[in-house]
């Protein structure tokens, strides 16, 4: 699991006192996955279920330009869509699906997109942390 939240630079841990959010191994991660590759390249912050990452000043900028991008991907698809999550290689190769919901999703955006707002407004981070 993946705990998204406010922090600071002195600790990899989101503050437990802010508000936060989680994302799981599921089709609503691996659908932000290419986003968060791309996010990873711009700025050498990768959003993993088992890391950490951590944005601030000019990389927060491209994390909400990466949030900015998820909402309009997810505005254009129907009320749920299958997401790959993984490979089953055993007893036969095949592709796993996840359902996703479109109201779900733009929910989890906002709590994002506001966590963001709250980092500017406080002069703090966006941690991501991973188990």
């Amino acid at each position: 699991m993946l705990q998204i939240g406010l922090g600071t630079s002195a600790s990899p841990r989101p503050h437990s006192d802010q508000p936060s959010l989680f994302l799981d191994d599921d089709g609503y991660y691996w659908f932000l996955h290419p986003l968060f590759e791309q996010l990873a390249k711009e700025t050498g912050q990768y959003i993993d279920l088992y890391g950490n990452a951590y944005f601030e000043g000019a990389s927060l900028d491209a994390l909400l330009e990466v949030l900015i991008q998820a909402r309009q991907q997810i505005e254009s698809q129907p009320t749920t869509w299958p997401v790959s999550v993984s490979i089953q290689i055993w007893p036969e190769y095949k592709e796993i699906f996840e359902d996703v919901n479109k109201a779900i999703f733009l929910e989890r955006l906002n709590q994002w997109e506001n966590l963001v707002v709250l980092a500017r407004q406080q002069n703090l981070a966006i941690v991501c942390q991973g188990d």
